[in-house]
């Protein structure tokens, strides 16, 4: 197994900025001129790497600093620079946020410790599972916000992780355009075309298109991928008050030589392995694709008294075709290669969701004074259905075990299938909930918001015969729900403030134990406080953050099952955990120090534990520290911009079944087994750009990730095995913009 230690230790990012120190700069007043950035007009600052306000959190537009909670915002600007081009880039590039792979297809995001269930589309809900989703090219997106712990009031149910909002490409009132190729390791190609402006003269009606092609080949043997992405949205100015964008957007992914799993960790024997990481115990035609159309609709009306309204909703089509080969079980034998048993998989998944946000705010006068109301509602429907398909058992036109994965090439035929097209279960899941806050000023220093949100959720799994006949209907469970929330921020300063923030918890579950029941909902509380600043006129923000966070129902992997249990539908036992509590802490800084010089990073502690104090979540690394940097020379190498970033995070561990070193059981028998825990030391990838401007239209960017060709696991003990992270890549891309 691999180990990787490293002397890197993270730094408190932004401590020292907070000291109180008046932190100014007058070179910033020259850069207050309207600039062009690839090929954008952008009116007033440059976004750079530090965006100006969210309304992620509560439907306000606060400023990061006037968030009563930790929020980070990834730009185009830092998406171009360090060529993050799916949602897992960006949020390897996030603060406090895990990214894990299961295999080549399914990925995994966490914060504090728990997963991240909640994503958002403009501000509306959507799904994301790591077996079926697609949406993860950037190409489709202008920023990425990311809102971390507990954010019940506009959310309604999930973990105290994050939510994580994707604000798609918006229509430009100017013309712009810019076409891009990439070229990188494993014969990467990518094309990008982005073109947006005016319709008619006037510039009332605007359209924008956008769109990528991908052709790539991967470090894992004989595993390929092409996606196609597509934006098109139309946005008018109905009234001088009123404004409507239509769009629709679509994302195909298709993969060859998919696994299904991870690299075994020991041999038969019990010796650790010492596979390539180009390991893949796939076959050549396994896959999983996977494609999703969505349409979308925003109304933004202005109201009398600097009242705004707005409306928005999805409506978003997915399926996802899995036909799976992989070597997944059992442990190989280090002489001849044997030993590895097969899973073959024919599935279809087809999801519908229905999705809507809509609210007004506003500003009132109290008691002499100025405050903010927001009022509204959001949820979604929707219906996930599993076809009665599958592998036709009776005619496998290979073995059920791999003979040598020392010699395997994955080139055996494909298996016949059979396709019903009935139904063999419709999962329907629908929440939906209105929240209103109320920010109150009560002096020049102090802002609080106070909100609530009630929220009503049900969920059902409906399952039919092969005939596509009703059969029953299991798993029913509703649920209504009031989550409190509280912040407050009181400004120290005129550039530091303080803050905490409260929101109850409250989270269904599809986990079942060991006796296939349905866990209880996850019910709890989230506390944070910290401080937050602003430097150089708002063009730096900085945050210390401590959290809390109490939960009861927490799901855990029952450690009582033997090792191989699952359930009917193919999942794995759970237990429900009471008293879960988690610790942490962060710092964080973005944004620019100078006019030429963009910094982004941060530090995240977090530890969890039950109520008999010991940790869970340990494939959450209890420390990870990010921090990235470009700078735009000057003089002679004017034109010129470098930057570069490192990425650590501390030991991941887990419990995983080996055979018992220097067992010397017979082939074909099981070996005895030794339940140990499985890890990854801690490791730290550097990344480097360099970006050279020949003109105001044209550009090349180079990035080289993980620099020193670092050797690691992102994750361990899945099917007892790991998951390696990417070699040593390289990408050069070419940007016109016109």
């Amino acid at each position: 197994m691999s180990s990787s230690r490293s002397t890197f230790r993270p730094a408190a990012l932004a401590v020292v900025l907070l000291s109180g120190t008046a932190l100014t700069s007058p070179a910033f007043a020259d850069d207050a001129a309207d600039a062009t950035v690839e090929g954008v007009v952008v009116t007033g600052v440059k976004e750079g790497y530090a965006a100006k306000t969210t309304e992620s959190a509560a439907k306000l537009p606060l400023s990061l600093r006037e968030t009563p909670q930790s929020v980070t915002v990834i730009t185009r600007e830092r998406m171009d620079d360090f060529g993050l081009v799916t949602i897992a880039n960006v949020l390897e590039q996030t603060t406090g946020i895990t990214v894990q792979e299961n295999d080549s297809n399914r990925v995994n995001f966490s914060s504090r410790g728990f997963s991240i269930s909640n994503f958002q589309l403009d501000g509306v809900p959507t799904a994301y599972s790591s077996g079926n989703s697609v949406m993860g090219d950037t190409v489709l997106y202008d920023r990425v916000e990311v809102v971390r712990g507990a954010t019940g009031l506009v959310t309604g149910s999930g973990d105290p992780s994050a939510t994580v909002n994707l604000l798609r490409k918006a229509p430009t009132r100017e013309f712009a355009g810019s076409v891009s190729a990439l070229v990188g390791s494993w014969n990467r190609g990518r094309i990008e075309a982005d073109v947006s402006g005016p319709i008619f003269a006037d510039g009332r009606v605007r359209a924008r298109v956008s769109g990528a092609f991908e052709d790539r080949e991967s470090y894992i043997d004989f595993y390929e991928e092409k996606k196609k992405i597509g934006l098109a949205v139309i946005e008018a100015d109905v009234t001088e008050t009123t404004l409507v964008r239509v769009g629709v957007d679509y994302t195909e992914v298709t993969p060859k030589g998919t696994t299904w799993g991870t690299t075994p960790l020991y041999f038969r024997d019990g010796s650790a392995t010492s596979f390539d990481r180009s390991y893949n115990a796939a076959a050549r035609w396994s896959t999983w694709d996977r494609n999703s159309t969505n349409l979308y609709a925003v109304l933004e009306q202005e109201l009398p008294g600097d009242w705004k309204f707005r409306a928005a909703v999805n409506k978003r089509d997915s399926e996802s075709t899995a036909k799976l080969y992989y070597g997944f079980g059992g442990y190989p034998d280090p002489n001849n290669g044997s030993g590895l048993t097969v899973a073959d998989y024919f599935n279809v998944y087809e999801q519908e969701e229905t999705a809507f946000d809509v609210y007004a705010s506003g500003p009132f006068q109290l008691f002499g004074r100025k405050h903010e109301l927001v009022i509204g509602a959001n949820g979604y429907d929707r219906d996930g259905t599993t076809l009665n398909d599958a592998v036709d058992a009776s005619k496998r036109p290979y073995a059920m075990t791999i003979p040598n994965i020392f010699t395997w090439d994955g080139r055996i035929p494909e298996p016949v299938v059979l396709r019903y097209g009935t139904p063999a279960s419709i999962d329907h899941i629908k929440e939906t909930g209105i929240y209103g806050a109320l920010r109150f000023n009560p002096t020049d220093r102090l802002k609080v918001i106070v909100g609530a949100r009630s929220s009503q959720y049900e969920t059902k799994s409906d399952r039919y015969n092969l005939a596509g006949a009703y059969v029953r209907t299991a798993n029913a469970y509703s649920e209504d729900k009031v989550t409190p929330y509280f912040g407050a921020i009181f400004d120290i300063t005129s550039q530091i403030s303080a803050y905490v923030s409260y929101s109850d918890l409250f989270k269904p579950q599809a986990n079942k134990d060991k006796n296939n029941e349905q866990l209880a909902p996850v019910i709890g509380a989230n506390y944070e406080g910290g401080l937050k600043a602003e430097f150089f006129d708002g063009q730096l923000y900085a945050a210390v953050v401590g959290f809390y966070v109490q939960q009861d129902n927490l799901a855990e992997v029952d450690p009582t099952v033997p090792d191989g249990f699952i359930l009917p539908d193919g999942g794995t036992a759970y237990r429900a955990v009471t008293g879960a509590e988690t610790r942490g802490f962060e710092a964080e800084i973005t944004g620019q120090l100078t006019p030429r010089w963009r910094v982004a990073g941060g530090y995240t502690y977090a530890y969890t534990e039950n109520a008999a104090k010991v940790r869970i979540n340990t494939l959450n690394p209890r420390n990870i520290a990010r921090i990235y940097t470009s700078y735009d020379l000057s003089g002679p190498l004017e034109g010129l911009t470098i930057g570069g970033g490192l990425n650590w995070q501390s030991e991941i561990f887990t419990a995983a079944s080996i055979p018992v070193p220097g067992n010397t059981s017979a082939p074909g028998t099981n070996p005895p087994l030794l339940r140990v825990n499985v890890s990854q030391d801690s490791y730290v990838l550097a990344n480097l750009m360099a970006r050279y401007r020949f003109n105001e239209k044209l550009s090349a960017t180079l990035n080289v990730d993980n620099l020193f060709d670092e050797t690691y696991y992102r994750r361990v003990g899945f099917y007892n095995g790991g998951y390696y992270g990417e070699p040593r890549k390289v990408t050069l891309t070419l940007r016109a913009a016109f």
